[in-house]
Protein backbone atom coordinates (compact mmCIF):
# COMPACT_ATOMS: atom_id res chain seq x y z
CA UNK A 1 0.00 0.00 0.00
CA UNK A 2 3.15 2.41 0.12
CA UNK A 3 3.27 2.47 -3.63
CA UNK A 4 -0.01 4.42 -3.65
CA UNK A 5 1.73 7.35 -1.94
CA UNK A 6 4.83 6.94 -3.90
CA UNK A 7 5.17 9.33 -6.79
CA UNK A 8 5.76 6.41 -9.02
CA UNK A 9 2.90 4.64 -8.00
CA UNK A 10 1.56 3.50 -11.01
CA UNK A 11 5.18 2.13 -11.84
CA UNK A 12 5.28 0.33 -8.08
CA UNK A 13 2.12 -1.05 -8.70
CA UNK A 14 2.74 -2.17 -12.22
CA UNK A 15 6.03 -3.89 -10.82
CA UNK A 16 4.52 -5.83 -7.67
CA UNK A 17 1.95 -6.75 -9.83
CA UNK A 18 4.22 -8.08 -12.48
CA UNK A 19 6.16 -9.36 -9.35
CA UNK A 20 3.20 -11.74 -8.36
CA UNK A 21 3.47 -13.41 -11.95
CA UNK A 22 6.66 -13.82 -12.20
CA UNK A 23 6.86 -15.71 -9.01
CA UNK A 24 5.08 -18.62 -10.02
CA UNK A 25 7.44 -18.78 -12.73
CA UNK A 26 10.45 -18.90 -10.97
CA UNK A 27 9.08 -21.20 -7.62
CA UNK A 28 12.78 -22.28 -6.87
CA UNK A 29 14.35 -18.16 -6.49
CA UNK A 30 15.68 -17.79 -3.25
CA UNK A 31 17.47 -14.92 -3.70
CA UNK A 32 16.49 -11.31 -5.18
CA UNK A 33 18.58 -11.55 -8.26
CA UNK A 34 17.15 -14.81 -9.01
CA UNK A 35 13.40 -13.73 -9.14
CA UNK A 36 15.04 -10.50 -10.81
CA UNK A 37 16.13 -12.50 -13.37
CA UNK A 38 12.27 -14.14 -14.15
CA UNK A 39 11.10 -10.40 -14.57
CA UNK A 40 10.87 -8.52 -17.85
CA UNK A 41 13.45 -5.89 -18.71
CA UNK A 42 11.61 -2.53 -17.47
CA UNK A 43 10.12 -3.87 -14.29
CA UNK A 44 14.15 -4.95 -13.37
CA UNK A 45 15.46 -1.42 -14.35
CA UNK A 46 12.68 -0.39 -11.70
CA UNK A 47 13.33 -2.69 -9.16
CA UNK A 48 16.90 -1.36 -9.07
CA UNK A 49 15.61 2.21 -8.71
CA UNK A 50 13.23 1.61 -6.22
CA UNK A 51 14.30 1.02 -2.74
CA UNK A 52 9.99 -0.13 -1.91
CA UNK A 53 9.95 -2.22 -4.86
CA UNK A 54 13.03 -4.19 -3.77
CA UNK A 55 11.84 -4.83 -0.46
CA UNK A 56 8.55 -5.95 -1.72
CA UNK A 57 10.46 -8.66 -3.53
CA UNK A 58 12.29 -9.45 -0.23
CA UNK A 59 9.52 -9.67 1.61
CA UNK A 60 7.92 -12.27 -1.17
CA UNK A 61 11.09 -14.09 -1.34
CA UNK A 62 10.94 -13.67 2.48
CA UNK A 63 7.41 -15.29 2.90
CA UNK A 64 8.00 -18.21 -0.01
CA UNK A 65 10.88 -19.31 2.28
CA UNK A 66 8.51 -19.58 5.80
CA UNK A 67 5.73 -21.61 3.95
CA UNK A 68 8.17 -23.67 2.42
CA UNK A 69 9.43 -25.00 5.78
CA UNK A 70 6.30 -25.42 6.75
CA UNK A 71 4.66 -29.22 7.17
CA UNK A 72 2.11 -29.81 4.43
CA UNK A 73 -0.88 -31.89 5.78
CA UNK A 74 -2.66 -31.95 2.37
CA UNK A 75 -3.05 -35.84 1.52
CA UNK A 76 -5.09 -36.98 -1.44
CA UNK A 77 -8.07 -38.02 -0.65
CA UNK A 78 -8.29 -41.86 -0.34
CA UNK A 79 -10.27 -44.38 -2.41
CA UNK A 80 -13.86 -43.98 -0.26
CA UNK A 81 -13.78 -40.04 -0.43
CA UNK A 82 -16.24 -39.57 -2.96
CA UNK A 83 -18.83 -42.38 -1.62
CA UNK A 84 -18.60 -41.48 2.03
CA UNK A 85 -19.15 -37.03 0.32
CA UNK A 86 -22.47 -38.83 -1.44
CA UNK A 87 -23.62 -40.59 1.65
CA UNK A 88 -23.72 -37.57 3.71
CA UNK A 89 -25.24 -35.47 0.70
CA UNK A 90 -28.24 -38.06 0.40
CA UNK A 91 -28.23 -38.39 4.39
CA UNK A 92 -28.76 -34.41 4.81
CA UNK A 93 -31.13 -34.37 1.58
CA UNK A 94 -33.16 -37.44 3.51
CA UNK A 95 -32.94 -35.11 6.24
CA UNK A 96 -34.54 -32.44 4.48
CA UNK A 97 -37.19 -34.82 2.89
CA UNK A 98 -38.46 -35.49 6.28
CA UNK A 99 -38.85 -31.99 7.46
CA UNK A 100 -41.03 -31.30 4.46
CA UNK A 101 -42.78 -34.78 4.66
CA UNK A 102 -43.99 -33.91 8.11
CA UNK A 103 -45.44 -30.16 7.49
CA UNK A 104 -47.60 -31.45 4.42
CA UNK A 105 -50.23 -33.45 6.19
CA UNK A 106 -51.23 -30.35 8.08
CA UNK A 107 -53.27 -28.53 5.09
CA UNK A 108 -55.28 -31.70 5.05
CA UNK A 109 -55.57 -31.80 8.66
CA UNK A 110 -57.27 -28.08 8.55
CA UNK A 111 -59.83 -28.87 5.68
CA UNK A 112 -61.00 -31.90 7.98
CA UNK A 113 -60.85 -30.01 10.75
CA UNK A 114 -62.67 -27.19 9.01
CA UNK A 115 -65.66 -29.59 7.36
CA UNK A 116 -65.96 -31.04 11.35
CA UNK A 117 -66.61 -28.24 12.79
CA UNK A 118 -69.17 -26.56 10.26
CA UNK A 119 -71.07 -29.80 10.62
CA UNK A 120 -71.48 -29.49 14.22
CA UNK A 121 -72.21 -25.80 14.11
CA UNK A 122 -75.28 -26.88 11.88
CA UNK A 123 -75.90 -29.53 14.23
CA UNK A 124 -75.85 -27.54 17.03
CA UNK A 125 -77.62 -24.34 16.27
CA UNK A 126 -80.67 -26.41 14.20
CA UNK A 127 -80.91 -28.50 17.94
CA UNK A 128 -80.98 -24.83 20.02
CA UNK A 129 -83.49 -23.84 17.13
CA UNK A 130 -85.98 -26.90 17.93
CA UNK A 131 -85.94 -26.86 21.57
CA UNK A 132 -88.54 -25.43 23.10
CA UNK A 133 -88.18 -22.25 24.83
CA UNK A 134 -88.13 -22.66 29.26
CA UNK A 135 -88.64 -20.33 31.29
CA UNK A 136 -87.43 -20.72 35.08
CA UNK A 137 -89.78 -20.64 37.73
CA UNK A 138 -89.45 -17.96 40.53
CA UNK A 139 -91.96 -17.16 43.42
CA UNK A 140 -92.72 -14.28 42.47
CA UNK A 141 -91.04 -11.77 39.51
CA UNK A 142 -90.83 -8.25 40.66
CA UNK A 143 -90.54 -5.42 38.23
CA UNK A 144 -88.26 -2.78 39.11
CA UNK A 145 -87.87 1.06 37.69
CA UNK A 146 -84.89 2.42 36.82
CA UNK A 147 -83.81 3.42 40.09
CA UNK A 148 -84.46 0.00 41.16
CA UNK A 149 -87.29 0.39 43.58
CA UNK A 150 -90.08 -1.99 43.06
CA UNK A 151 -93.11 -1.20 40.86
CA UNK A 152 -96.59 -1.42 42.31
CA UNK A 153 -98.85 -4.57 40.91
CA UNK A 154 -101.68 -2.89 39.42
CA UNK A 155 -103.91 -4.09 36.90
CA UNK A 156 -103.58 -0.80 33.57
CA UNK A 157 -106.85 -0.10 32.23
CA UNK A 158 -108.56 -0.83 29.26
CA UNK A 159 -108.79 2.84 28.14
CA UNK A 160 -108.47 6.48 28.83
CA UNK A 161 -111.78 7.09 31.51
CA UNK A 162 -110.76 4.18 33.82
CA UNK A 163 -107.28 5.64 34.25
CA UNK A 164 -108.88 8.52 35.72
CA UNK A 165 -111.08 6.73 37.77
CA UNK A 166 -108.12 4.82 38.91
CA UNK A 167 -106.12 7.58 40.04
CA UNK A 168 -108.66 9.19 41.95
CA UNK A 169 -109.67 5.92 43.64
CA UNK A 170 -105.60 5.65 44.89
CA UNK A 171 -105.46 6.82 49.22
CA UNK A 172 -103.28 9.93 49.22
Amino acid sequence: MKFLLNRRGAGCRDFQMGLEDASGSAPGAQKLADLLAVVPGAMREHAVACADCRAAAENLLAARALLAEMPSHATMPGPWFAPRVMAVIAARKAELARATDTWTFLPKLAARLTWASTIALLLASGWLYQRPVSTPVTAKSVVTDITGEPLRDSVMPADNDEVLVSLSEQPQ
